[in-house]
């Protein structure tokens, strides 16, 4: 019996020892994924930073290349100024801040500066003896820095809150100082965001310029000095490409505690159990951490797919009141997406530009929050360069150059960008490797898929020159877009949903998305289903321009006959050869018609495209001219020009109507 009582206290104290090794281990281990939360928090935080940020270096750049353009003339720089505080309602000032006697007609001082009041944006110079930016920090740092330089905060009596400015010094090739450009705006909203971000419970979180300054900091946040005295667990973390360091920190003794009571609690109940019923209530135990470490990555999973969808969401927050908004009365516009339960990684935008809508729709490679970053990404690529951008191609080029620098994991994005002008219903679209549009037309009932070049996806290739195309959409017209989620859409059967059932959806169901829910039954979707549809409910209306008679309106004219050519189908070279016939036209209404306004009306009648030219000047018939015999340095240029549009269009008008000039050009598409 004794010897049995000898046996099973060694037995007991075995055991123990071995719950101790492998509470060791648990420890250990529970530590190492507090380090990863940590890491992953960090990470989703840099990502929302990064991207509010964006518009401060957006702006930045912007003025740098307003700057150097305008260097003869910088009181064209009061407009940019001005435009920037407009744009961006969190910008307060924008200013230009000049070098001592850099022009010494100015004087010493000269700041050309843009600031908001309470009620309106007010342009002036600023700087004297008094106010002698030179000796300011913002003005300092730049210069000193030779790079872009973070201010300390500062409370702005006008608006009663943090104040932080961001400089940035301007050279020329030479190296010599131009200027420091500098803009102030609050950052009030990363005041709340850090009083938000709790990873841990005690968690405290600070913002760090490049060269140390604190920009803002959660309540509680440890002065500098008490960050490295081992009484704090801290992580740290650069954010590029604005430069700024977030630190996050949480008191040791509460992370070790925590830590502990999750694994010696657990071990003095398995101690016990030793002593009661031996190697029965060892399993048990195992069986418990497992489950307990099964959970926690269920916990992990469950809060980064919540992120994740957090994101996907927050782009179409308010989104019937932005249809409601743009619509307008001439279109409708309809939008819907249903996340897939892993979340996926589709999207779309629009905004409306007077008469012009611009709209994009696209899909992510990828699942969960990586895809979700990426999603966010292209939206706001999106709409910086819809700000600045002419054409789908230009914005297409913009997101893809971005994409493809700042690409590791090698996601790509498929996308479809268009512009619908929709008095005249001239669409300009440009496809990255997206699914074909439909179009239905309420006339002829039979939806088509737009014929478009595929192109590369988004985030490959930074180089590539995409495709630009075009075609017209008309009155009842409806344009459908859509992701690869719809037509791969399965049933409980694994049977798909494919391009023929999708298209006798959208040429005979108003629900579509109705539609597509009923074929695929009590079946889980495997990607995301996301539709856009665009009908024009307005009447065609001729494209028709008038622009003062300089030279300095061709481009204007020629985007116009560029576009409209686009749209009706002609092929490259033939709208090449219409567009220098136009400009010949052009010229010679310049040269002799001694007109104020040219007028420009174009159509599309028969399979052919004409441009109608009417100029209010004294009466000049450009067509009964003959080409000179002179060598081309001396002839007219009439002669010569009238030829070279006759040798290029199919047929050529001139009359004199209502004391008006109107000269008629005519090319046959297939020419």
């Amino acid at each position: 019996m004794k010897r049995f009582k000898y046996i099973h206290i060694l037995a007991a104290l075995f055991l123990l020892l071995g719950m101790g090794v492998q509470s060791y281990v648990s420890y250990s281990r529970s530590r190492f994924r507090f380090q990863e939360k940590m890491e992953l928090e960090m990470q989703i935080a840099q990502e929302k930073l990064r991207f509010e940020l964006y518009d401060a270096l957006d702006a930045n750049a912007q003025l740098i290349e307003e700057v150097k353009r305008n260097l003869t003339h910088p009181e064209n720089l009061y407009s940019k100024t001005n435009e920037l505080i407009k744009r961006y309602p969190n910008f307060y000032s924008c200013y230009v801040a000049f070098p001592p006697y850099y022009y010494p007609e100015k004087g010493k001082w000269f700041c050309l500066t843009s600031y908001r009041t309470k009620d309106s944006i007010v342009s002036c110079p600023f700087g004297d003896a008094e106010h002698d930016y030179f000796e300011r920090e913002w003005y300092k740092g730049a210069v000193q820095n030779n790079a872009g330089y973070w201010s300390t905060p500062y409370i702005d009596e006008d608006f009663d809150e943090p104040i932080y400015t961001y400089s940035n010094d301007v050279l020329d090739e030479k190296g010599d100082l131009i200027c420091v450009i500098g803009i102030d705006f609050s950052l009030k909203w990363i005041h709340n965001m850090l009083d938000h971000f709790r990873p841990f419970e005690e968690a405290e979180c600070m913002l760090y310029s490049s060269n140390g300054t604190l920009l803002a900091a959660s309540d509680g946040a440890p002065k500098d000095g008490e960050l490295d005295d081992g009484s704090w667990i801290v992580s740290r973390k650069t954010l590029q490409p604005i430069n700024i360091r977030m630190v996050t920190a949480v008191p040791r003794s509460h992370v070790i505690d925590s830590l502990r009571l999750g694994t010696l609690l657990p071990l003095g109940v398995f101690v016990l159990g030793i002593l009661v019923v031996g190697l029965l209530i060892r399993r048990m135990t195992r069986d418990e951490q497992e489950n307990a470490r099964l959970e926690t990555e269920r916990e992990v999973v469950s809060h980064e797919l919540q992120i994740a969808h957090d994101i996907q969401m927050g782009i179409l927050k308010d989104d019937k009141e932005r249809i409601k908004a743009q619509a307008n009365g001439d279109i409708e516009l309809h939008t819907f997406l249903v996340p897939m339960r892993e979340v996926g990684g589709d999207f779309f935008d629009f905004h409306r530009e007077g008469d012009v809508l611009w709209f994009i729709i696209g899909d992510v490679s990828g699942k969960g929050v990586p895809a979700a970053m990426f999603m966010s990404a292209a939206v706001n690529l999106f709409r910086a360069a819809g700000v600045r951008a002419t054409s789908p191609k230009q914005i297409m080029e913009e997101i893809n150059t971005v994409l493809s620098e700042n690409n590791p994991s090698l996601t790509f994005v498929t996308a479809f960008v268009g512009s619908l002008c929709i008095p005249t219903g001239e669409l300009l679209f440009c496809n990255a490797g997206h699914c074909a549009p439909i179009i239905s037309s309420p006339v002829t009932g039979n939806p088509s898929p737009l014929t478009v070049e595929p192109n590369i996806p988004l985030g490959y290739d930074g180089r590539y020159s995409f495709v630009e195309q075009g075609c017209m959409i008309g009155e009842g017209e409806k344009i459908v877009l859509y992701t690869d989620g719809v037509t791969e859409a399965r049933n409980s059967a694994r049977e798909m949903l494919g391009m023929k059932r999708w298209s006798e959806i959208v040429a005979n169901k108003e629900d579509m998305y109705g539609a597509i829910k009923a074929f695929m039954g009590k079946a889980e979707p495997t990607d995301d289903i996301t539709l856009m549809t665009i009908r024009k409910t307005s009447p065609v209306q001729p494209v028709t321009l008038r622009v003062p008679c300089h030279k300095d309106q061709w481009p204007v004219l020629r985007k116009a006959i560029h576009t409209f050519g686009l749209c009706n189908g002609m092929d490259k070279k033939g709208l090449k050869k219409l567009e220098v016939a136009a400009e010949e036209a052009v010229v010679n209404i310049l040269h002799y018609s001694q007109a104020t306004e040219i007028r420009i009306e174009l159509s599309c009648q028969l399979s052919a495209v004409s441009i109608q030219l009417e100029d209010d000047g004294i009466a000049f018939d450009p067509t009964g001219h003959v080409p000179n015999e002179k060598a081309t340095g001396e002839r007219q240029v009439g002669g010569m020009g009238i030829h070279l549009i006759r040798q290029i269009v199919d047929e050529l008008h001139y009359e004199r109507k209502e004391n008006k000039n109107v000269l008629t050009l005519i090319k046959l598409l297939n020419s």
